[in-house]
């Protein structure tokens, strides 16, 4: 599944960490790399099985660790209204 980013989120990198502005709720949110490298990936519309590969290789992790990490960034991102499907 790919996502959209929504409309109203000021996104910046910075030293390999992604921060995010929620002009509508006045909320500031602060990425770790990992997380960063999830979200870039996910905004360039990478599938979800091909980044947990990415992120398998990248990371040397299991393939079930990457989809955990992946699954919560992702149900963060959509709680917070970041992404839309």
């Amino acid at each position: 599944m790919r996502y959209k980013i929504n409309k109203g989120f000021i996104t910046q990198k910075l030293d390999g960490k992604t921060t995010i502005f929620d002009s509508e709720n006045s909320q500031l949110y602060t990425f770790n790399h990992t997380a960063s490298f999830i979200f870039d990936k996910i905004k360039k519309g990478l599938s979800k099985e091909d980044l947990i590969e990415l992120m398998v290789k990248k990371y040397k992790i299991t393939k079930v660790r990457a989809e955990k990490d992946y699954l919560d960034l992702e149900k963060e991102l959509l709680a917070k209204k970041i992404i839309r499907r």
